[in-house]
């Protein structure tokens, strides 16, 4: 009797797992615009949410020192004004200029989740929001989205988005 239940159970965990793998293929989609850089994204390290939230943590506290740290010699970073920043260098030269005479207040993310693609490219994409303080006192409202995109532990490439937040 107890070999019937154990073969009757088997059987049935055999049966959803080829149900589960039916329905993942009937739920694949036909893409109406066919991605140019990677597709079947899955959710990467979570060790890179990590460094992408320490990154934001310092460069708010202004340890410019920190930041570099986690950037490879050749980042590059795509600024939301059209900019390109190629090395660490001009990185973090930006960064002291515009982050310096800034203070961001009641900073808060969104959504963080780390992908990686079919290429095997680890990226963290972030959705945030902060009051930003310029050096006059006005209090900018801002949300954002960073990608971040990491190698071996380090920031190899950005992509940043910014525009104001009304409430």
């Amino acid at each position: 009797m107890k070999k019937l239940l154990l073969s009757i159970l088997a059987s049935a965990a055999l049966f959803a797992c080829s149900e589960a793998k039916k329905e993942e293929i009937a739920t694949a989609v036909e893409h109406i615009y066919k991605p140019t850089y990677t597709d079947n994204f899955k959710i990467g390290d979570q060790k890179n949410v990590l460094l992408a939230e320490q990154i934001h943590k310092d460069l708010f506290a202004k340890d410019f020192a920190k930041v570099e740290a986690v950037l490879s010699d050749t980042a590059v970073f795509n600024n939301e004004d059209g900019s390109v920043l190629k090395g660490k260098v001009a990185v973090i030269d930006f960064m002291k200029k515009n982050f310096s005479a800034i203070k961001i207040n009641n900073y808060k993310i969104i959504a963080i989740f780390p992908t990686v693609g079919e290429n095997g490219h680890q990226w963290v994409d972030i959705w945030d929001q902060a009051d930003v303080e310029l050096p006059d006192g006005t209090i900018q409202k801002l949300v954002w989205m960073d990608a971040f995109r990491f190698e071996n532990g380090k920031v190899v490439y950005f992509d940043g988005f910014v525009k104001p937040r009304k409430e």
